[in-house]
């Protein structure tokens, strides 16, 4: 383990070697990637990345001479490495330090779970100063995200003009393309232009270097993006389309992005 100033202290276990969380419910047991101490919410507070969650608890004040630790250790925190979608190095700009700046510390951008199927972007400041420190856990933050199998890199984004007030293309780059561009996805966006311009869109176009397909509009278009990516799958596996009781299944996800009458 490394050691440097106490705000700087960082550290990778062994591998394989076990994290046990006592201040929840059930303990948790999984395997440290990474230790160190951070400033959170103005809080120094101890921080364990273990390779589900990340895991912070305040510092508390050393015990005075024969008094109990028991009621002093801190409520522990968590996220889920599954809900950070994105890490930034925090920097402070300045006409002094017109370059990089000045580093803070790490920003990670995460989805909150509000209500069920509803989803909320929110951010979590981890705070030290120390490039060495920092430059630790950035890397192994961005090896983590790249790790996830499922996540797309490249969505082809299909914009519905036509869907009721308009509002496909407002929703999306205002709302939609921020996030896109923070999680480092790639994308491809069309502007269809009329009823059934993504039904010959998807039919021709090349979908294998996209990972997901995007629908911003109305229930019509969502309709018609779903039937133009069942069709497509028909006509790569040679399925005749008028005996369609057991379809082939689309080869890519859609998304749907409401934008259409309320």
């Amino acid at each position: 383990m490394l050691r440097g100033k106490r705000g700087s202290r960082v550290g990778a276990l062994e591998e394989g070697t076990p994290f046990v969380s006592l201040l929840l419910p059930e303990a948790v047991t999984e395997r440290v990637l990474l230790l160190g101490i951070f400033q959170i919410r103005r809080e120094s507070c101890d921080v364990v990345l273990g390779e589900r969650a990340l895991r912070w608890r305040r510092i508390q004040p050393e015990l005075p001479a024969g008094g109990s630790e028991c009621h002093l250790l801190g409520r522990e925190e968590s996220i889920e490495l599954e809900d950070i979608f994105s890490v930034r190095l925090k920097r402070r700009c300045s006409v002094k330090h017109p370059g990089k700046g000045t580093l803070l510390g790490i920003t990670l951008f995460i989805c909150l779970k509000e209500q069920q199927n509803k989803l909320k972007d929110s951010t979590l400041d981890l705070i030290n100063l120390s490039e060495d420190h920092c430059d630790i856990w950035f890397r192994e933050f961005k090896k983590i995200l790249e790790g996830f199998p499922s996540r797309p890199k490249a969505l082809k984004i299909l914009l519905n003009t036509q869907s009721h007030r308009k509002e496909s293309v407002q929703v999306y780059y205002e709302k939609v393309e921020p996030l896109l561009k923070l999680a480092g996805i790639k994308t491809d966006v069309t502007i269809t232009e009329y009823e059934g311009h993504a039904l010959s869109l998807l039919g021709e176009c090349e979908l294998q270097a996209f990972d997901g397909v995007v629908c911003v509009g109305g229930d019509g278009s969502a309709s018609e993006v779903a039937h133009a990516l069942l069709l497509r799958a028909q006509k790569n596996a040679g399925v005749e389309m008028d005996c369609l009781l057991t379809p082939v299944g689309a080869q890519l996800p859609l998304g749907l992005i409401p934008a259409g009458k309320e």
